[in-house]
């Protein structure tokens, strides 16, 4: 995992420390999709998940759950 970005069980998307709160502010905000949601959030940009997440893989299934949890 990359040093600069600390293990922190909030984080969504790690390459860019998007939280589940920052998700659901989206959603409360009008972000009625997926793609909404990402673009609001900054989530997936310029991302490296293999480094960065400390479960080596995209977020892309994590924000889905989190959106379908709180949509």
């Amino acid at each position: 995992m990359n040093e600069n970005v600390k293990e922190n069980r909030d984080y969504i998307c790690y390459c860019n420390q998007v939280t589940e709160q920052d998700i659901i502010n989206a959603i409360k905000n009008g972000a009625r999709t997926i793609e909404a949601v990402i673009e609001v959030t900054g989530a997936m940009k310029n991302s490296n998940c293999a480094v960065n997440n400390p479960k080596g893989t995209c977020c892309y299934s994590d924000i889905v759950s989190v959106f379908n949890k709180h949509r």
